[in-house]
């Protein structure tokens, strides 16, 4: 990729404020890859002024403030351009905050005719509390006019009492290492997600087994919910969080590492916060404003990336949480999100809120792990189109490598740009 060019392939323009984006690195059916820009709205409380009987003006009616969400879905090829929209837009129970897919594979869904299938799933963090989850269907029709080949089909949401004492739901990630690690079938796996009321929520994903195999309807079930993040005495908001593992390694299998508007980032162990007033296991304190973002590496078994206001990305590792970061970064921007590539180990994409977007370079990753020596991090790439709050950033990756960009969304512009 070129460095600190403002150059972009494609752009497109959101109905609501673009808050996620994320993408599918599994190729469909069509060698398509799927994107989702999740969006998310504010609509604010109004009065409306009206005469009494007496002429004199006053305030008659006023409408409460609301919230607006919606799910776009693309379909990315080695043409790197947004193209048509895949099916019109799918309103939300609220507005969406983040947005994650399951990536390490298809998970078995029975579908409205009773038939069994296996779909690449997605899940949603809502406004309204609840998780949503969704699985696409890419056999569908796209020779019609009327059709498209990848459609979202909403599948299950996680029940929420009362989103007045859960709050909004910020952040979610998948649980990977279970699914990955199931040698009897993956029908199950979990998610864990962060609110804006302090807590941290952990919930299975799973389809039940019959005797003869068959599997009945998804369900998400909440397992644990704990009070995680608090600054003076009150509930904080728990910006994110993650499982501190992959694909690959389950070393940390049961730890889920977050962050909050505390300036605090904390380490878990979920066995034990389905007691009352669980402690964790960790904590480091070495943050002076809020903690914005967390990303475990997807091929090595210790690293993780935080981000924060600070306009700082820090690398550190598992076994080394009361000592110094491996290696930190200013990067020009309060960071909202890390993605690390999907295959290239040293690399990694930053939205940077105001700062818009960057790339970074880790070229000694693994060597400073193994020499105990600080992580090389260098900015190769500045993205600045973005004229407000860039949100959502994600890799868009041929799986064979033949063809690689960047896609990113922001918030107050409601724009998203392909880029390289």
């Amino acid at each position: 990729m070129s460095s600190n060019d403002d150059t972009w392939i494609d752009r497109l323009e959101t109905n609501l404020n673009a808050c996620s984006l994320e993408t599918l690195y599994s190729p469909t059916k069509n060698n398509c890859y799927p994107l989702i820009i999740g969006c998310y709205q504010l609509n604010e409380s109004s009065a409306v002024k009206e005469d009494d009987d007496n002429g004199q003006s006053c305030i008659k009616k006023i409408s409460k403030a609301s919230r607006s969400g919606e799910l776009m879905l693309y379909s990315i090829n080695q043409d790197l351009k947004f193209g048509k929209q895949q099916q019109d837009s799918l309103d939300t129970d609220s507005g969406v905050l983040d947005g994650k897919w399951l990536q390490c594979g298809r998970f078995p869904i029975e579908n409205r005719n009773h038939t069994e299938s296996h779909s690449y799933i997605y899940a949603s963090a809502n406004a309204s509390g609840t998780i949503n989850i969704y699985r696409l269907r890419d056999d569908c029709d796209g020779d019609s006019d009327n059709a498209s080949y990848l459609q979202l089909n909403h599948v299950k949401s996680s029940q929420v009492d009362d989103v007045d004492d859960t709050g909004l739901a910020l952040s979610l990630a998948w649980d990977e290492a279970s699914f990955a690690s199931n040698q009897t079938g993956v029908t199950s796996t979990r998610i864990v997600s962060s609110y804006s009321k302090g807590s941290l929520a952990l919930h299975n994903v799973h389809v039940n087994v019959d005797t003869d195999g068959n599997t009945s309807a998804l369900e998400i079930e909440e397992t644990h919910r704990w009070n995680a993040h608090t600054l003076f005495g009150c509930p904080a908001e728990v910006w994110t969080v993650c499982f501190a593992s992959n694909r690959l390694y389950n070393t940390y299998a049961d730890t889920v590492i977050s962050g909050g508007d505390d300036c605090k980032l904390k380490i878990w162990d979920v066995r034990l916060c389905g007691i009352s007033n669980p402690k964790p296991v960790s904590v480091n304190t070495n943050f002076d404003v809020g903690v914005t973002a967390v990303a475990y590496h997807p091929s090595l078994e210790h690293i993780f990336a935080v981000g924060s206001y600070d306009e700082e990305v820090r690398i550190f590792d598992m076994r080394k949480l009361s000592g110094e970061p491996l290696g930190k970064m200013h990067v020009g921007g309060g960071v909202w999100r890390i993605k690390w590539h999907p295959k290239d180990q040293s690399r990694m994409l930053v939205g940077a809120m105001h700062g818009g977007c960057r790339l970074v370079d880790v070229p000694n990753i693994s060597s400073s792990i193994s020499d105990d020596t600080e992580c090389e991090m260098n900015i190769v790439k500045e993205f600045t189109d973005h004229k407000s709050m860039a949100y959502g950033a994600d890799w868009v990756y041929g799986e064979n490598g033949d063809f690689e960009a960047a896609a990113s969304c922001s918030f107050y512009d409601r724009q998203a740009f392909m880029w390289d």
